[in-house]
């Protein structure tokens, strides 16, 4: 489903039938590993590697400034806790983020896909293990960091709909844009539970 179409704009995998292609105005172009330079990644689950926060954040932009990596943190709503962390971004962090919660693994994987400069943002389910109030701070944060950009979210908290200029519902081998009252519907049954 949602994992499956990102993985297909990233090309890394091919449709058996029909074809996927990034269209800026009149020009298409099929997504291959070409194509994934113009996005930025955060997948399911944790892709933090054994090293400090600052290797781990520079891995997608090795020259950019403290400046830089603290507004990222900011913007993540990681600074807080990386800052009270015994050598603050130079702290080492286990492979896959031991030693961390996984919403602080998720937050600074977050980070690290915001200093990539890719005009298109994908995140694959990338606040699920954060609280409602966190993610929405975040995604909000996110919107702001990212003006100008495409951020492209899969989630299945309805919640973050509210957030979205453009909402598609995965499932039954199709995709559907909702309209606003369908959106709206989907996040007061999800409320209801």
């Amino acid at each position: 489903g949602k994992t499956t179409i990102l993985r297909l704009l990233l090309g890394l995998i091919h449709p058996t039938q029909g074809r996927v292609t990034l269209r800026a105005g009149e020009v298409a172009v099929p997504m291959t590993a070409d194509t994934r330079e113009f996005f930025a990644y955060v997948p399911q689950g944790n892709s933090l590697f054994s090293g400090t926060v600052e290797e781990n954040l520079r891995m997608m932009c090795p020259d950019a400034t403290d400046a830089q990596l603290e507004a990222a943190l900011r913007s993540a709503c990681a600074w807080d806790f990386v800052s009270r962390m015994e050598h603050g971004i130079h702290s080492k962090v286990g492979e896959r983020g031991r030693g961390l919660s996984e919403g602080q693994a998720q937050r600074l994987a977050l980070a690290r896909a915001l200093l990539r400069d890719a005009p298109v943002l994908l995140l694959d389910e990338a606040t699920s293990a954060l609280d409602p109030a966190t993610e929405r701070r975040i995604l909000q944060n996110l919107m702001r960091a990212c003006s100008g950009r495409t951020c492209i979210v899969t989630t299945h908290r309805p919640s973050v709909l509210s957030l979205c200029s453009r909402i598609y519902r995965v499932g039954e081998g199709t995709v559907t844009e909702l309209t606003r009252e369908q959106a709206a519907r989907l996040m007061e049954s999800a409320g209801e539970e």
